[in-house]
């Protein structure tokens, strides 16, 4: 008797031809036509012997060569490393997935090589152990299982030789007499296994209720935590897939956390004495961003790839406020109180406001109205009022609603 998730994976593909291969106004003979060949094609001793012999087109590994270069070729290499109480993020230090590349015409075979079986184990994990259990499944009267278990673990197989690329970023290390040349290799199943426990801390249902928990003043025995200065990178633009199929299945984009030098020297922190927006944030500190911004608003062009390139500069920008915002802070409560600081911005900026700044939004909604113009006046000053695009009411609406979707990052 087939293991349920073999029957439910053979099934499912079986629903998915006869739907692809029926026609609008079939016959029943049409029809019936369709599902025998369907039912045929997928039934376990012809579709498992054509499938082994697909498995070698694909290939597993840990450290995939094209997220440096899409075209870029090297051997299949799995890292096998033990785990060690080093406080390292490495391999082995995390229970990371397997990455997979190769065509895209043997990914069925790879999902079906990860089919969980009534034990919680995979088929691949059964094969791997020679498994009574998956001999039993496997049993076809026309293909000796050796045979069927070789060709289906040819997935995991990899070269004894190393073969590199030149596209691949490369790093002449020293040695005596000489030099060793590294390749180096993103550990694709480490990024996303980061970018997975990242969006668990910030956007799981636990997060969210211990966020409004926080906002209404209710104890919450979570609690929940923050980020900042992530950056989002991503690889193989609009067909991640032709990267790797983890890639893929995170829809082509990873988290990249700040690694910034040690802060050797606390630089004293100028509080501003009118303005927070004129007297703390110097254009030249932002010019590089907007200079990006404006290069994509002079693009004569209005598609999606535009459109969220624009949002990305603002709400960059923004993140760069935010940073300037944490810095006073830190500075002694009731520290505004000798300045003319408008009363939102004193409420936003200085930590002996941090009860009304968790519990009221009116302040919020006049802070995104000056963050609004200041990003029109920053982004003339930085570019040139000659240059700069004109910014009318339909742009700086824009420019609010995307800083309006981070009311919670500027709180």
């Amino acid at each position: 008797m087939l293991d349920p998730a073999i029957e439910n994976f053979l099934s499912e593909r079986r629903a998915s031809k006869i739907k692809k291969n029926l026609k609008p106004g079939s016959s029943n003979d049409e029809k019936h036509s369709v599902e025998l060949e369907a039912a045929e094609f997928f039934r376990l001793s012809n579709w498992l012997p054509d499938a082994a012999k697909r498995a070698g087109w694909l290939s597993m590994l840990t450290h995939p060569g094209k997220f440096t270069h899409p075209s870029a070729k090297a051997n299949a290499i799995i890292a096998n490393a033990e785990a060690k109480p080093d406080g390292f993020l490495r391999t082995g230090n995390a229970d990371a997935d397997l990455d997979v590349l190769g065509n895209a015409a043997a990914l069925d075979v790879y999902k079906f090589l990860s089919l969980s079986l009534a034990d919680g184990q995979t088929v691949l994990a059964h094969l791997e152990q020679n498994s009574a259990a998956i001999q039993a499944q496997f049993k076809l009267p026309e293909l000796p299982f050796a045979e069927l278990q070789q060709d289906l673990l040819a997935i995991k197989q990899t070269s004894g030789i190393a073969k590199t690329s030149e596209k691949i970023k490369q790093v002449y290390f020293p040695v005596d007499g000489g030099y060793h040349l590294l390749s180096l290799l993103s550990p694709s199943g480490l990024m996303f296994k980061l970018k997975e426990r990242i969006n668990v801390m910030r956007f799981s249902d636990q997060a969210k209720q211990a966020r409004e928990d926080r906002r209404h003043q209710v104890h919450n025995e979570h609690g929940f935590d923050e980020l900042y200065n992530l950056v989002v990178i991503g690889f193989g633009g609009t067909k991640p897939q032709n990267i790797s199929v983890l890639n893929s299945q995170n829809g082509g984009t990873a988290y990249l956390l700040p690694s910034l030098p040690p802060q050797l020297e606390v630089r004293a922190i100028q509080p501003p004495k009118n303005s927070f927006f004129s007297d703390s944030l110097y254009y030249k500190h932002y010019q590089d961003s907007f200079k990006a911004l404006h290069r994509l608003l002079a693009v004569n062009h209005n598609n999606v790839d535009i459109r969220d390139g624009r949002d990305y500069w603002i709400e960059s920008i923004a993140e760069q406020v935010i940073e300037k915002v944490w810095q006073l802070r830190q500075l002694d409560a009731g520290w505004s109180e000798i300045t003319n600081l408008p009363t939102a911005e004193k409420i936003w900026l200085d930590a002996a406001y941090l009860e009304q700044r968790e519990n009221q939004d009116d302040w919020l909604d006049h802070i995104i109205r000056s963050l609004t113009d200041w990003f029109r006046i920053a982004y003339e000053k930085t570019v040139g009022k000659d240059k700069a695009i004109f910014f009318g009411d339909v742009e700086l609406a824009h420019i609010r609603a995307v800083l309006t979707a981070m009311r919670e990052d500027l709180r």
